[in-house]
């Protein structure tokens, strides 16, 4: 993502962050390596949001969300998630092209819109990047995650979910990683390298940083 991300992605990537918990305060540095900004455009951006009444800061110790801007993270969550689903199953389009254009649809989409287009989708529980899509009550609790970096070698995992990030949405298409497949961890090259992973069928080489973003089952 470049600098330029929009007030919305904050609040929600803060709500992800906290898995939820408003007490949970985030820091600066986990806000802008998870959208790939730089730690002074966080401080701008926070500023403008504690401004207009959306986070709390405290210094030195991290920000949390207020109650209007956890209620607006949750409903922008849910519209972005609804569309993707839509734009990727529906319409058969990569899940990278989905996020995309669920970006430029999800910040003006009423309640009325997107309960109809939930009532469409049968409900969907997750998102195509196999994360969770809050209800229409916006009930919603942010899973405990463990990322594909995280896994030992030799060990056995099931690729559960990406972050909301389009570069490595591209990526996963690109070298061909399916939500629900079944990897084993062969082995990380040295020097801070990339995880081997193979099946039955083929090896895969990812980078150590897309692998922060990938979660997994075990």
């Amino acid at each position: 993502m470049s600098d330029s991300v929009s007030k919305t992605q904050y609040l929600q990537t803060i709500l992800e962050l906290s898995g939820g918990d408003e007490s949970t305060k985030i820091s600066n540095n986990q806000i802008a390596d998870h959208l790939h900004v730089t730690p002074s455009s966080v401080s701008n951006m926070l500023t403008k949001l504690q401004e207009t009444g959306e986070v709390n800061v405290v210094p030195y110790y991290g920000v949390t969300l207020t109650k209007t801007g956890r209620e607006t993270a949750i409903r922008l969550i849910r519209s972005h998630r609804l569309f993707e689903t839509f734009i990727a199953e529906d319409l058969d389009l990569p899940v990278s092209v989905a996020h995309d254009n669920a970006d430029h649809l999800d910040h003006d989409a009423t309640g009325q819109l997107m309960d109809a287009l939930d009532s469409f989708l049968k409900h969907p529980k997750y998102s195509p990047q196999g994360l969770p899509i809050p209800d229409a009550e916006y009930h919603y609790s942010p899973e405990k995650l463990t990322s594909l970096y995280d896994a030992k070698d030799g060990e056995t995992i099931t690729i559960h979910a990406f972050t909301e990030d389009l570069e490595l949405l591209r990526y996963v298409e690109t070298i061909g990683l399916p939500l629900n497949s079944t990897w084993t961890i062969k082995e990380r090259l040295p020097f801070d390298g990339p995880l081997i992973l193979n099946n039955d069928e083929r090896e895969l080489q990812i980078t150590r940083h897309a692998a922060e973003f990938i979660y997994i089952e075990q």
